[in-house]
């Protein structure tokens, strides 16, 4: 019977709130899997699924942080721009 391996990937602010939450799953082989198809083929879809799941989780994960600083440092570059019109 497979089970499931799930990653997160979680990216908080310094008061702990979180920023960015990213999870995916997949399911992995368990003893009857590994015992009908081997160890290493076993062990190929297993590591197949982990580096699957840090893609899938990461690259979302980054994105969207990316995402988020860029609105912020827009809104951040648009009020000094404003500001320096003001004092001009």
């Amino acid at each position: 019977m497979s089970k499931k391996m799930e990653f997160t990937v979680t990216i908080t602010d310094e008061n702990g709130e979180i920023i960015v939450k990213k999870t995916s799953a997949r399911e992995v082989p368990f003893i009857e899997e590994i015992e009908a198809k081997g160890f290493r083929a076993a062990f190929d879809d297993l590591e197949t699924a982990a580096l699957e799941l840090t893609k899938e989780t990461r690259e979302p994960a980054v994105a969207a942080l990316l995402e988020e600083a860029s609105k912020k440092n827009g809104i951040s570059r648009t009020a000094r721009r404003g500001h320096r019109r003001e004092s001009i």
